[in-house]
């Protein structure tokens, strides 16, 4: 097996008297688990399965955590594996504590990482976004799923149900494939010089340089050298934008023509179930989400 998916295993395992707490939010574990069936059922060319992830941890998970194992298949997560960890940090954590969250964050990834690994669960960039004249900081990670088409999935579900519309907005402003702007959408936007939005490297802590598609997308600054363009949509910023604009509003540069954006949407949700069919997923046109917990005094216990 796989060292990082055994890693991943004992790392839940070992955290399951504090994730099963009174006091924690089981229903991050239930969104990370999820997420991780997905990408694995979905990996090529060698899939992982529950068990192969969880092996002797399988039925205890299972036995508290019953939606993943049966909603993996024909759901769609709305979230990268890391994403929903770096939620259930800044839930026990609080948003104001910037350092503490990073500090967590990397303590996970470092513990989680193989060098070897044939598939990574951790995302590599970490963002803070915040408006200068309010105190509270939004998170966001870089899409924490190894794999072209993967990625691919994962923001175009982002796009269609997840992120904030000025942010689905600019990221679908080009098209996923050429990597062109479309013809008649662009709500590409430059972000104002009163918000903060500082990208880290997860496992170091450096700050990092946006790159050019973040530039190109949310007008942020870089380096007159920067050349590198990773996928539209990949990038921590993206996420901590969107939960920015979620908790601060957002006022966008230009009227949206909801009929254009529909069409777009459209052309994004098409080529997302033509992935998905190229892969024999079978989705159901949902997405997970779990239900509310009621955890017994049992799954307290062990």
């Amino acid at each position: 097996m796989d060292r990082a998916i055994q890693k991943l295993g004992l790392c839940i395992q070992r955290d399951n008297h504090f994730i099963c707490s009174s006091h924690s939010k089981p229903v991050f574990v239930s969104k990370i688990l999820h997420s991780i069936f997905f990408l694995g059922f979905i990996h090529k060319p060698q899939q992982f399965t529950p068990n192969d992830i969880l092996g002797e941890f399988m039925p205890e998970m299972e036995g508290i955590f019953p939606g993943p194992f049966v909603n993996y298949t024909s759901k769609l997560p709305k979230r990268t594996p890391f994403s929903s960890v770096l939620d259930m940090v800044v839930s026990l954590l609080g948003p104001d504590r910037e350092i503490n969250i990073l500090e967590r964050l990397k303590k996970i990834a470092k513990y989680m990482s193989e060098p070897k690994s044939t598939y990574q669960f951790t995302s590599s960039t970490i963002c803070v976004s915040r408006r200068n004249d309010v105190e509270r900081s939004y998170y966001g990670v870089s899409m924490s799923c190894k794999g072209k088409q993967e990625g691919q999935i994962m923001v175009a579900v982002s796009c269609l149900s997840t992120w904030h519309s000025g942010v689905s907005n600019a990221v679908m402003t080009y098209d996923p494939i050429s990597k062109m702007k479309r013809v008649n959408f662009d709500h590409t936007f430059n972000l104002p010089k009163n918000f903060r939005c500082q990208a880290f490297n997860v496992k170091s802590g450096a700050k990092m340089y946006p790159c050019k598609s973040c530039h190109n997308l949310f007008g942020l600054e870089t380096r007159e050298t920067e050349t590198q363009i990773w996928p539209y949509g990949n990038c921590a910023e993206a996420e901590s934008l969107s939960k920015l604009f979620d908790g601060e509003g957002f006022d966008a540069s230009r009227v949206v023509d909801h009929k254009v954006r529909r069409q777009v949407e459209e052309l994004v949700n098409a080529d997302l179930q033509t992935k998905l069919e190229s892969i024999g997923y079978e989705w159901d046109g949902d997405y997970y989400i779990p239900l509310a917990f009621a955890l017994t005094d049992h799954h307290l216990r062990s």
